[in-house]
C-alpha cells in the first residue's frame, strides 16, 4: 500500500513565475524599432498573464523579429511553450535566455521546474538553489527546492528549505502540507499532525491531505480522529483506493469486521486486481464466520499467488490472537 513517504504533491504545485507587467514597461536605450518592441512586450505581457498563450506567443515572436536577442521575449516564450506542453521548445528558449543572462532568479526557477518535470532532480536542485541564492525572499523558489529534495528523500534539506518558505508565507496550504509529509516520512508524527492540521485550516482540504492526516493519527493511536480524517478524505475523493484500504484496516483493528468488509468490497469493485483488499475482504468474512465467502476468496488468492493466500490466513490468525487477548 502506498503511503505518504513516496509522495510528494509535485505536478500540481510547481510554479513558473511570469514576468510582471512593471518589468515589461522598462524602456531600453532608444534604437530603431525600440518603441514597437516596448509596445509588443507590454501587450504580450498582458496576454501572458491572462493565459492567452497563442496571442502572446505571436507578439513575442514579433519582438524577436525586431530584436533577436531580447531576453524577456525569449524567456517568456519558454514559459508559453512549457504551458502548451512543448517541453523541447521550452528548454531551447530557456537555455537561450540563460546564455544571455544566467543571473536571473526567475529563469533559474523555470529551468528547475523543467528539469523536475523531466525527472532530473540533480539539475533541478542546482537551478532551484541558484534561484534561491539570487532571491532568498521567494517562498516559491524555496518551496520548489524543498519539494525537489523530498523527491530524492533528502528530508533534512527538504525540511530546511520548506521551513524557510513557511516563515515567508506562513498560511500557504501547500507549504504546510509539504512540511507535514516530510515530518511524517521521518516518523516525527506529532510535527506532521500539526502541519497537516494547519494545512487543512488554511484551506488545503484535499482528499490526499486528509488521507495523510488519518494515517498519522492512526499511527499516533488516535483512532477515532483517524476514522474521521479518512471519512473526510473519502467524502472529497470517494475513489481514493489507499484511503479505502486504510479505513478498512482501521475497522479490522477495532474488530469491526462488517465495516471492514464494506470498505474492501467498494475497493475490489473499483479495482479487481487490488489484492490487499481481497485479503481484507476474505479475512473479514472469515472473522464474521461467513466461511463459504471466505473460502471462495481464499481459493481465488491461492490461484493468483499462493503467498496472497497465506497472507490472508496469517491476517485471520493475527486477528484471532488480538481478539483473544482483548477478551482476557
Amino acid at each position: 500500500m502506498r503511503t505518504y513517504k513516496g509522495k510528494v504533491m509535485t505536478k500540481l504545485f510547481r510554479t513558473m513565475i511570469v514576468v510582471w507587467l512593471a518589468s515589461l514597461a522598462q524602456v531600453a536605450v532608444a534604437s530603431p524599432g525600440q518603441d514597437s518592441v516596448n509596445v509588443y512586450l507590454r501587450n504580450a505581457g498582458k496576454l501572458l498573464l491572462a493565459k492567452k498563450y497563442p496571442q502572446a506567443q505571436e507578439l513575442y515572436q514579433d519582438v524577436l523579429r525586431l530584436d533577436p536577442d531580447n531576453f524577456e521575449a525569449i524567456k517568456n516564450l519558454g514559459v508559453i511553450y512549457s504551458a502548451l506542453g512543448d517541453q523541447k521548445q521550452a528548454r531551447a528558449n530557456f537555455e537561450r535566455a540563460y546564455a544571455i543572462d544566467s543571473s536571473e532568479a526567475e529563469l533559474n526557477n523555470n529551468l528547475g521546474v523543467l528539469c523536475s518535470n523531466e525527472g532530473n532532480s540533480t539539475e533541478a536542485i542546482r537551478y532551484f538553489e541558484s534561484a534561491v541564492r539570487l532571491d532568498s525572499n521567494s517562498a516559491v523558489y524555496l518551496t520548489n527546492l524543498g519539494q525537489e529534495y523530498s523527491k530524492i528523500n533528502r528530508r533534512s534539506k527538504a525540511i530546511e528549505a520548506l521551513q524557510r518558505a513557511h516563515r515567508l508565507k506562513p498560511d500557504s496550504p501547500l507549504i504546510l502540507f509539504s512540511l507535514g509529509s516530510n515530518f511524517a516520512a521521518v516518523d516525527m508524527l506529532d510535527s506532521a499532525e500539526v502541519y497537516f492540521d494547519q494545512s487543512a485550516a488554511a484551506g488545503g482540504a484535499t482528499g490526499q491531505l486528509f488521507y495523510f492526516l488519518g494515517t498519522v493519527k492512526r499511527r499516533l493511536g488516535k483512532l477515532e480522529e483517524a476514522e474521521q480524517s479518512f471519512m473526510r478524505a473519502l467524502s472529497i475523493d470517494p475513489k481514493h483506493k489507499d484511503c479505502l484500504q486504510s479505513l478498512g484496516m482501521l475497522y479490522a483493528s477495532q474488530h469491526r469486521y462488517a465495516q471492514a468488509a464494506e470498505q474492501a468490497r467498494r475497493l475490489v469493485a473499483m479495482d479487481s486486481a487490488y489484492y490487499a483488499a481481497w485479503i481484507l475482504l476474505g479475512a473479514s468474512y472469515a472473522l464474521q464466520d461467513k466461511t463459504a465467502q471466505a473460502d471462495t476468496i481464499l481459493r481465488k488468492l491461492f490461484v493468483v499467488d499462493s503467498s496472497l493466500g497465506f497472507q490472508m490466513l496469517d491476517f485471520i490468525t493475527e486477528q484471532h490472537r488480538k481478539r483473544q487477548g482483548r477478551d482476557k
